[in-house]
């Protein structure tokens, strides 16, 4: 169904992190749909699969989930919500006219601030009151409290930086994409096979497979992303065998099972879909900032 036009698309802003703090933050996105009565397919946000956690402060209007961990629900979202590693893609659907500020973290950075299991919360969203330690508690206050984006960054960033610690070894990891092997693995995070996969589920989210799936994904649509506003197409097969996918059904089930539809299908809905305002996103990748040679 085709989203109902509305006077104007609300203001969706992604913003990179500064240096001292892209440890930790994937990037923060703003959006404000003020002024901009969105109705039908257009009110509904729809969000791929990730590895990635989330803090999302409503700062105006409210939202409530409608599709999560592959069933359909209906749970209101509290005004600051904390989400984990989503294995299916997530929907929410928008209640009034939303304000929203979203920090997107590496899932071991926040684990590692936090503290929090990030098994808990796979394929959830919580309350942060709940969720988050009592020293984080200042910092949700202090985002609702901000007059602006800028300021907003800075509170999050600031709290990084006075209780950010030295991070585990998967940044290393997500940059090293197809060429990581689960013994690979191990040996840069100084671990056993059995001891990886309990300690992925605590700081990642879920098992190590499933996170280099979710990874794999995600830098295969912001490829394709790239490669189709730099020509206008994508050689689907060729795509397939570059992004580490065996053949190019391989990599359609894999997009349908974190997008809930095709690549073609994506290719359209992206481009005329109001509720797929995320994936017009343009998220930097890893490679841009590529890891040192493996020993």
């Amino acid at each position: 169904m085709r989203s109902a036009p509305t006077s104007r698309s609300p203001i969706t802003r992604l913003l990179l992190p500064g240096t001292a703090a892209a440890g930790h933050l994937r990037a923060f996105i703003s959006r404000d749909g003020r002024g901009c009565p969105l109705e039908g397919a257009a009110a509904l946000n729809r969000f791929p699969a990730s590895a990635h956690c989330t803090i999302t402060w409503f700062l105006a209007g409210s939202a409530e989930l409608v599709e999560c961990g592959g069933a359909q629900v209906q749970q209101p979202l509290a005004r600051c919500s904390v989400g984990g590693c989503q294995g299916a893609p997530v929907v929410s659907q928008n209640v009034g006219e939303v304000q929203a500020f979203i920090a997107v973290f590496h899932p071991d950075a926040f684990h590692a601030l936090f503290g929090v299991d990030l098994a808990t919360l796979h394929d959830r969203f919580l309350d942060a009151r709940s969720v988050l330690p009592a020293a984080a508690q200042a910092l949700l206050d202090a985002v609702f409290a901000a007059e602006s984006d800028a300021e907003r960054c800075r509170c999050i960033e600031d709290h990084i930086a006075r209780h950010g610690d030295a991070l585990p070894g998967w940044t290393r990891l997500r940059r090293l994409g197809g060429q990581l092997t689960l013994t690979l693995a191990c040996r840069l995070l100084g671990l056993q096979p059995r001891q990886l996969q309990r300690v992925a589920r605590r700081q990642a989210g879920a098992s190590l497979q499933t996170t280099l799936r979710l990874w794999r994904g995600e830098r295969s649509f912001l490829r394709a992303q790239r490669a189709y506003l730099a020509s206008g197409r994508v050689d689907m097969a060729d795509h397939a065998l570059a992004n580490d996918y065996a053949d190019q059904s391989h990599m359609v089930r894999d997009c349908k099972a974190q997008t809930g539809r095709t690549p073609l299908q994506l290719v359209h809905d992206v481009q005329h879909e109001e509720a797929d305002w995320v994936y017009r996103l343009e998220f930097p990748l890893d490679e841009d900032h590529p890891p040192t040679r493996t020993a």
